[in-house]
């Protein structure tokens, strides 16, 4: 059984949210504060048994606009559904089927009046007159017909097995020995753990003896006691011993510890290893008690918090695919990695993103059959670390290569006076002019943030009579009315920046004199001079063969200030960004 999808209205930063899930791991993804730790806190505001009765009451602050009151019709719903294509085999849930193979848990948050018939609505609204409820079955978020349903209680979420790792886990206090210790809780999870346990009692059994048949051993404790007895008086002290057992067998555990073992008979405190070391061990001593633990018709939901913290890209992606294939548990799992976010199973990844009208939203971009099998298979390809960056962002500017991908940046900032990543928009190169794949993902309905396309115009590839190449036809196909635009240029970037010997020139000289071909440089003056028709196939030729198109757009970035000429169609595409956001810029055509 897993979650197939949770509706939140008002609580936190979710006004009318909605995400889907699809069966298995799900990894979610967005930028900071966009509310992926709310969504976990929701979930766990239905199903998670651990949470108090007190801690399911909201303050004010949780409800949804920071309002500083409230009226008697505010109310927060949480609705989780659960799907299973073998739903009888789990009696807990009946009487929350919703349907053959589906069933839902509701939790609502309002004022007493609406619980109680009758009951006369104060003069005063407080947060401390609303109370919680939790409802069993039903399709609706209508609050009259939640009320229609079967209250149920803590008892009857038995068979929910619901796990919380958050962020800021206490690793070192979870890893040491005592009778919680992830590691006592993995002992007493194993399948022979009575047997084992016997085994480790005689030797701690032993052991005790041997300590007590030392001399001094007696003495220290019949120091201790007498020191209890001169500090708390005779009727306060008690007797103690020392031993390396009590009579509680599941204290036994707690006598094992964990040690880093880099050679035989060297047992090193884990403590001393590195934070991303002991991360792993947590992880992987958590997951292996969970799995041992889960019994048949149980449903068991891990929700993990960046559980990439302090690990390397290559680790990261090694505890992802160990994650990924759990049988038994069905793993959530924040992250603000590139990395992970990039190499993950892409139809259970969703992205967590911020509308036009600043309502969050979820977005699944390979869940759906928004592309082609083959565009399908060319994005998941082309997602590496730096360009799955896409998702954090809250805006992108769309860009054919690694030219654009120098430049712009230094464009927006040194002429409109904005800092593109300050402001988390990000500047993402696709290396092609195969821009559909990546229009397809930011439609209405799915990744809905402001895009700019930056193509080349190409203006020398076209045929009598066409106004635009076929790339770029396609990607104006794609354009949303205010919201994604395709801003084309004249002919290539190189060109349009430098469409005269006159335009930029003294940017174009020093970028070829920096990079140590003052002599090219004098050679295109020279060649153009009497030429001036020339100018661009020269100007190609020489970035392209010589200078080296990336070096000349890294080397040109750096020189970039508030004189230099932006053509048009970059101008355009910055503009569009920073006024959907409305970003106050320095510079305007």
């Amino acid at each position: 059984m897993n979650i197939k999808s949770v509706k939140i209205r008002n609580y936190r930063n979710f006004k009318n949210f909605n995400i889907d899930f699809s069966e298995g791991f799900q990894t979610i993804i967005g930028e900071n504060n966009i509310g992926k730790s709310n969504l976990y806190w929701a979930i766990r505001l239905v199903l998670d048994r651990s949470l108090s009765y007190n801690v399911r009451n909201l303050d004010i602050k949780d409800i949804h606009g920071f309002k500083n009151e409230i009226g008697v019709g505010e109310n927060v719903i949480i609705s989780v559904e659960l799907f299973s294509e073998n739903l009888a085999a789990f009696p807990t849930f009946h009487s929350f089927k919703t349907s053959d193979n589906t069933a839902r848990i509701t939790y609502l948050f309002a004022h007493r009046t609406k619980f109680i018939e009758g009951d006369e609505v104060p003069d005063k609204i407080e947060i401390s007159q609303f109370r919680w409820q939790l409802y069993a079955g039903g399709n609706s978020l209508n609050i009259d017909d939640i009320l229609k349903l079967d209250a149920i209680s803590f008892r009857d979420l038995e068979g929910i097995n619901l796990y919380y790792i958050n962020a800021f886990r206490n690793i070192n206090s979870d890893l040491h020995g005592n009778t919680k210790s992830l590691l006592s809780k993995y002992c007493q999870s194993r399948e022979n753990s009575e047997v084992e346990l016997e085994s480790v009692k005689t030797i701690l059994k032993s052991s005790s003896s041997q300590l007590n048949d030392l001399e001094f051993i007696p003495d220290v404790a019949k120091n201790i006691q007498e020191k209890g007895g001169n500090i708390a008086g005779q009727y306060f002290s008690f007797p103690i011993s020392i031993s390396f057992l009590s009579n509680f067998d599941v204290d036994a555990w707690s006598q094992l510890n964990l040690f880093y073992n880099p050679n035989s008979g060297n047992n090193v405190p884990i403590q001393s290893l590195g934070l991303g070391q002991k991360n792993i061990l947590y992880l992987s001593l958590f997951i292996a008690e969970l799995e041992n633990s889960s019994n048949n018709h149980e449903i068991n939901l891990l929700l993990i918090e960046e559980p990439e913290a302090h690990l390397h890209p290559q680790l990261q992606k090694i505890l992802f695919s160990n994650l990924n294939v759990l049988k038994t548990t069905q793993v959530f799992m924040t992250s603000h990695s590139t990395h992970i976010a990039s190499d993950c199973e892409f139809k259970n990844l969703n992205v967590l993103f911020q509308n036009s009208e600043n309502e969050v939203k979820s977005y699944a971009p390979f869940k759906d059959e928004l592309l082609s099998e083959h565009e399908s298979k060319l994005l998941k390809r082309y997602l590496d670390a730096t360009r799955s960056e896409m998702f954090f962002a809250s805006a992108i500017l769309f860009v054919e290569g690694v030219g654009e991908q120098f430049i712009i940046p230094s464009i927006s900032k040194e002429v409109f006076g904005v800092n593109l990543t300050e402001h988390n928009i990000s500047v993402i190169p696709i290396h092609s002019r195969f821009f559909e794949p990546y229009l397809k993902l930011v439609q209405n309905n799915n990744l809905e943030i402001p895009v700019s396309v930056l193509i080349d115009g190409d203006k020398d590839e076209l045929d009598d009579g066409e106004e635009a190449t076929t790339a770029v036809k396609n990607a104006v196909k794609l354009a949303v009315e205010n919201r994604v635009i395709v801003s084309p240029g004249v002919k290539t970037l190189e060109i349009d920046l430098f469409p005269t010997a006159y335009v930029n020139n003294s940017y174009l000289k020093a970028s070829f004199v920096n990079l140590g071909h003052e002599k090219s440089y004098d050679n295109l003056v020279l060649a153009t001079k009497e030429n001036p028709e020339l100018w661009e196939s020269e100007l190609l030729k020489r970035i392209d063969n010589t200078v080296m198109k990336g070096r000349f757009a890294q080397e040109l970035s750096l020189l970039i200030d508030k004189d230099f000429v932006v053509p048009e169609y970059i101008d355009k595409a910055i503009s569009h960004i920073t006024t959907y956001k409305k970003i106050e810029a320095s510079h305007a055509k």
